[in-house]
């Protein structure tokens, strides 16, 4: 059944955006996974490469009874047997969840990385804690994204592979596959986590891990950034499109990835928002600005210097020159340059299209750009 001739790299994109595919949907943890079952049932075979679900899909609520709300996390693995490949795919973040917006915007608390692997056994993953104190040789991550981590790594499958953590699903893997994480925007942050603190623990795996991230804020400090560019280096190093492991692709229109550097010297900032992304009016900018300012104040008060990930850039279509006037188009803006140019640099804008609008709208959510 499948219909495109995609390569692994557009396939293993596929894989991550599908984990969003109940991202826009309320219900009881039950019924949101239950939707994503079919979900995937319908999307997996339309890919070259024979994938099907080897772990989950899993679908995690802090109140999973609540039918009002949606996912807290979503995630699964797939396996292609054909090209000895594994993909974790981890969602971005849900339009109905509160605990998915701390995990965004928890930057002001740290935790102590090094010291929270350390700790890790097959017993299980304690729950991070800040770290109030700061030494410049320590490898620290904000705690919204280790809260995530934490909900991946540590809740077991209720679907395929029930009862096992991901991370023990990977141990029982043959060394011959490769294991790659993925996600984008939140899960372009949580992938590059997990991976580290599995390669880093006592929990690692017996196959070559990778990481494949899109659109990913910076999840932690230069120690955090050195750490997992010596752990995942750019392969291949001469690469230069988005066939690419290891690096977090990124639209330089995209305003999503200029989070949570204040460096103006780092590639991806803060301060990139009003000078080079958003051309807004003289009207809207003080407001803008505002909420600029409200971002770096957040990074600021971590007393942490975060630094983005290595990183492989595109360069979208521009945006209109025509001035920003509101928050509207600040929206429109963001589901162009955060979504629908990722699709379109990547080549698999008609298998989107697909999910849009032959599963997720039968599901009664629609696909978040």
């Amino acid at each position: 059944m499948a219909c495109f001739d995609y390569n692994i790299f557009q396939q293993i994109y596929c894989l991550s955006f599908s984990s969003g595919l109940v991202s826009n949907k309320k219900g009881t943890e039950t019924n949101l996974q239950d939707a994503l079952k079919i979900a995937l049932g319908d999307t997996l075979p339309r890919l070259p490469g024979d994938w099907s679900i080897s772990w989950g899909p899993r679908v995690f609520k802090e109140k999973p009874d609540d039918p009002a709300t949606g996912p807290d996390n979503t995630w699964f693995a797939a396996i292609s047997r054909t090209q000895k490949v594994c993909a974790v795919a981890i969602a971005g973040t849900a339009s109905n969840s509160i605990p998915d917006l701390l995990q965004d915007v928890n930057v002001y608390a740290v935790v102590d990385f090094d010291a929270w692997v350390d700790s890790w056994s097959s017993q299980g993953i304690p729950k991070p804690e800040d770290h109030p104190e700061k030494y410049p040789s320590r490898s620290y991550c904000a705690k919204g994204i280790c809260d995530g981590t934490w909900n991946l790594l540590s809740n077991v499958s209720t679907a395929v592979n029930s009862g096992l953590r991901i991370d023990e699903y990977l141990q029982q893997l043959d060394s011959d596959y490769t294991v790659v994480f993925t996600g984008h925007s939140l899960g372009g942050a949580l992938a590059p986590t997990a991976a580290l603190g599995l390669a880093r623990s006592k929990l690692r795996c017996n196959s070559t891990i990778k990481v494949l991230p899109s659109a990913g804020v910076s999840p932690g400090n230069d120690i955090f950034a050195k750490q997992y560019a010596e752990t995942f280096t750019k392969d291949p190093l001469s690469g230069e499109d988005y066939k690419v492991y290891n690096t977090d692709f990124y639209n330089v229109y995209d305003i999503v990835p200029q989070a949570w550097s204040t460096n103006p010297d780092h590639n991806r900032n803060l301060n990139n928002i009003l000078t080079r992304i958003l051309h807004c009016s003289d009207d809207f900018k003080p407001e803008a600005k505002t909420w600029v300012d409200r971002a770096s104040f957040l990074s600021a008060i971590s007393h942490m210097p975060y630094t983005p990930l290595p990183g492989q850039a595109f360069v979208g279509r521009p945006p209109p020159e025509t001035p920003i006037n509101n928050w509207h188009q600040v929206g429109a803006h963001s589901n162009q340059h955060h979504g629908v140019a990722y699709y379109d640099e990547l080549g698999v804008a008609e298998f989107i299209k697909i999910i849009d609008d032959k599963l997720s709208k039968r599901l009664g959510a629609s696909y978040p750009n």
